[in-house]
């Protein structure tokens, strides 16, 4: 089926950039900069093998980072909302891999998250946020990302089953542990692009956190009836990708940013 200062806190709207890095650079290596208003946004990644098929989808695997700061220096506003629009030649493939729902990551620490939904792991990484409390100084905290395969959404396609849900984990220590489980819920979408992903994100430690900056990386790779399966499959039919990502902010910012990203294709054999 085809189709996220002394206390741990992974971030919750890291899942924005870092599930953007994975779209956007999906060409090759790459380091994209978005300005909107006070805000700077920068993505940086790469993926293997970096010579695609020109007509058949294949396995990739996937790693990069992300970062949002502000131009002036003050707090980074929240991230409360993204959209993602996917170039079609880019597929997600979860035939055969488990699921895990929310209801099994909520209040649970990333070891017994893990244990629970293990197998239906996507990718992993950490995460970084700014964390300001009313008359305190903006301190920086640092925790894991995890990514897991949920459940099929219903409708659409495939029979009807729709597109596997996308679940991102992230954990928090402020003041007291807490798990956040944001759901990326995905449908199709037209023309040059594939398929939408919309995603809200979870308030940070009350509103005070907001996503400074994560690094990811993603390429699960199973067997299924004895065939190969790969989440991240793509092909390079016309030498590039197109990518589009909308971020709505706390303060009121939006951020559109629209990336066409380069790939080689392989030779075909005569």
């Amino acid at each position: 089926m085809k189709l996220a200062r002394g206390r741990r806190l992974a971030v919750a709207a890291g899942i924005v950039s870092v599930t953007a890095a994975i779209l956007i650079a999906a060409g090759g290596a790459s380091a994209v900069t978005v300005l909107a208003g006070n805000l700077k946004i920068e993505i940086d990644g790469s993926t293997s093998p970096r010579v695609l098929p020109k007509s058949s989808p294949t396995a990739i695997s996937f790693h990069g980072g992300a970062s949002v700061s502000t131009q002036d220096g003050s707090h980074i506003p929240p991230a409360l909302s993204t959209e993602l629009l996917v170039d079609r030649h880019i597929e997600l493939d979860t035939a055969g891999l488990p699921t895990c729902s929310a209801a099994q990551l909520e209040s649970s620490a990333p070891s017994q998250a893990m244990r629970a939904c293990g197998g239906a792991l996507l990718g992993k990484g950490t995460s970084t946020a700014q964390v300001q409390f009313p008359e305190q100084a903006a301190f920086e905290a640092k925790g894991p990302l995890l990514a897991f395969n949920g459940p099929s959404s219903g409708g659409g396609a495939y029979g009807g089953q729709g597109y596997n849900e996308q679940l991102y984990y992230v954990y928090a220590d402020v003041p007291l542990p807490t798990a956040l489980v944001a759901i990326g819920r995905v449908s199709p979408a037209s023309g040059k692009y594939g398929y939408r992903i919309a995603i809200a994100i979870p308030k940070i430690a009350g509103g005070a956190g907001s996503f400074h900056s994560a690094e990811f990386t993603i390429g699960r790779k199973w067997t299924y009836k004895g065939e190969p399966h790969s989440f991240l499959n793509a092909e390079c039919a016309n030498g590039h990708f197109s990518a589009q990502v909308k971020v709505a902010f706390g303060d009121g910012s939006r951020m559109t940013g629209n990336v066409l990203q380069t790939c080689r294709s392989r030779p075909q054999r005569g």
